[in-house]
């Protein structure tokens, strides 16, 4: 193994550390990439961390390249990794939805704030608020999302829910 490799597999391990110590959440998501063997690494992006790299066709967490350079103990990248996991905890229906984001970004906002970085931000309180169940909530979380991401943040063009059920839903009102 080479020496960058190695160096970048310490680097995740001391990041997955820091996360099995923010609380129960943070310890089964940590748990959850030990126990599936996740692929951890780091990737040239437009965003900040993806979970499926495009470029090698391989499903992961991969943080943006421009992270490496940054401690392993950065909360914000503890808190990063979390919200790509449980997209893979999801699965792609679920994590291709504005549901599967808003459940990610409201565990990474649980993350945060057992690692004592809780956001203060009014938009990210009023998002962890949220009901993943309620269309209208989905709709404010898909606003408050892009408020928080900035407008290249493509949630608008993910479904509400997961497909299948935003199909049967769609058809269930063209049929009242």
């Amino acid at each position: 193994m080479k020496s960058a490799q190695r160096t970048e597999q310490a680097w995740f391990e001391q990041l997955l550390t820091t996360l099995q110590g923010a609380g129960p959440v943070g310890e089964a998501i940590a748990a959850t990439i030990r126990g599936r063997r996740i692929r951890l690494g780091f990737a040239r992006q437009s965003t900040g961390a993806c979970w499926f790299d495009w470029r090698r066709l391989h499903f992961g967490v991969f943080l943006n390249a421009d992270y490496a350079g940054r401690q392993p103990d950065d909360v914000s990248l503890v808190a990063l990794l979390a919200h790509e996991a449980r997209h893979l905890q999801q699965g792609v229906l679920e994590a291709l939805s504005v549901r599967g984001e808003l459940e990610a970004w409201q565990l990474q906002y649980d993350v945060l704030a057992w690692l004592s970085a809780e956001p203060r931000d009014e938009a990210w309180q009023e998002l962890r608020a949220l009901d993943p169940i309620s269309r209208a909530d989905l709709q404010r979380a898909r606003a408050l999302m892009r408020q928080l991401a900035g407008p290249r943040y493509r949630i608008h063009c993910l479904p509400l829910w997961p497909l299948p059920a935003e199909v049967a839903h769609r058809f269930k009102v063209v049929n009242r």
